[in-house]
């Protein structure tokens, strides 16, 4: 949800972030086809492998994110740098593909995507398939308990409250829809899905 800050002229501006904010606490989010350094994703065409969506989150930390009807954009923290991420048409955790469009920008496009593809392939490689460390093991534990909560259409700021922080039953309204707790959720419970729809055969056979 947009914050505002005043101006004397107009009686104040939309920000996406609060605007006195400092940059590495709060980074702001851009929109690709105004920012050539942003990497741009979309499911991937049949029959083409790419990284699952839950790759990316579990390679890098999300420094900021903005979630709305299959979108996500997203700043990743990645080794000191900062890396941002436009998924469209994202639904579950299907496998990515990446777009570089063919605009006066294509070179530092393709080495913006390149350079955070490196990164995820890096860190993917480094888990052993088929053994789920510890955070993993939890995340999926608590996925299991979201998808037995989704039958008895439990809401989402309750499923917040039971699996992530209990404090956030008491969020105000304006508190919940600004929370990193409710985005979460949505993260979790797209997982989840396609985890159930077919994701786990994957997890079973290791890779």
């Amino acid at each position: 949800m947009p914050r505002y800050a005043g101006s004397p002229a107009i009686g104040g501006w939309s920000f996406a972030v609060d605007p006195d904010a400092p940059a590495e606490r709060a980074p702001a989010l851009w929109r690709p086809e105004l920012c050539p350094s942003i990497t741009i994703a979309a499911p991937a065409p049949s029959r083409l492998r790419g990284f699952p969506i839950a790759d990316v989150g579990a390679a890098a930390g999300i420094a900021a994110e903005w979630l709305a009807h299959r979108e996500w954009h997203l700043v990743l923290a990645i080794g000191g740098r900062r890396y941002r991420l436009s998924i469209a048409n994202c639904l579950g955790n299907e496998a990515l593909a990446y777009v570089v469009p063919a605009d006066d920008h294509v070179a530092a496009r393709q080495a913006a995507t390149g350079a955070l593809h490196d990164w995820i392939a890096s860190r993917t490689a480094s888990v052993p398939p088929g053994q789920p460390g510890t955070t993993e093991r939890w995340r999926l534990v608590q996925w299991l308990r979201l998808l037995d909560a989704l039958d008895e259409k439990i809401s989402a700021r309750d499923l917040a409250a039971a699996l992530i922080i209990p404090d956030a039953r008491s969020y105000s309204a304006a508190e919940w829809d600004a929370s990193s707790e409710r985005r979460r959720i949505a993260r979790w419970q797209r997982g989840a899905i396609a985890m159930r729809d077919g994701g786990y055969l994957s997890l079973l056979a290791g890779g």
